[in-house]
């Protein structure tokens, strides 16, 4: 449940995204199509890494643990590590390709960095609210560049990595 609702919401705070240079729309997506294929739209992919859960009461946890369906129970945290992967192709012979695809990633780190917070988030499968607290709070990237098989392009890889805490009662 909770690896869910952090999936659909930054892919939803990033999907139609504008990026700069008039390179288009972000295209998000949490399960990717073929990552070689090649398209003309900056394109991101979101992925946990990892994460931890506890009742840690530093970060929101709460007792009393729940007993069973219908009991009462306190809260629980999740630290959550996401990784929003973006690819673009550019092509080699464009002066500012090298320049926009940075400004992408800006762009990226700049929504989650200023999304609401706290924010609500619905698991798509139970329906079940959570909290999203620190979104964009803690990121950090790191971009590639190789010229593909043809030559006339360049794809361009970045990695956000940002933390998030969740709390849900459980």
């Amino acid at each position: 449940m909770p690896i869910n609702s952090v999936q659909v919401y930054i892919q939803n705070l990033l999907d139609g995204l504008i990026m700069p240079a008039g390179a288009g729309q972000l295209v998000a997506y949490i399960t990717p199509p073929d990552p070689n294929e090649e398209t003309g739209l900056p394109t991101a992919y979101i992925w946990p890494s990892d994460g931890d859960e506890s009742r840690n009461p530093s970060k929101g946890g709460t007792v009393p643990r729940n007993t069973g369906i219908g009991t009462p129970s306190g809260y629980k945290s999740f630290e959550h590590r996401m990784d929003v992967w973006i690819v673009w192709y550019g092509q080699d012979d464009d002066p500012n390709s090298d320049t926009w695809f940075p400004g992408m990633i800006d762009a990226v780190m700049l929504t989650l960095r200023t999304s609401p917070d706290p924010a609500v988030a619905q698991d798509p499968y139970t329906g079940q609210l959570t909290t999203l607290v620190d979104v964009g709070e803690n990121m950090s990237y790191r971009i590639t560049i190789r010229a593909i098989a043809d030559q006339r392009y360049n794809r361009y890889d970045g990695q956000i990595t940002l933390d998030l805490l969740e709390i849900m009662q459980f």
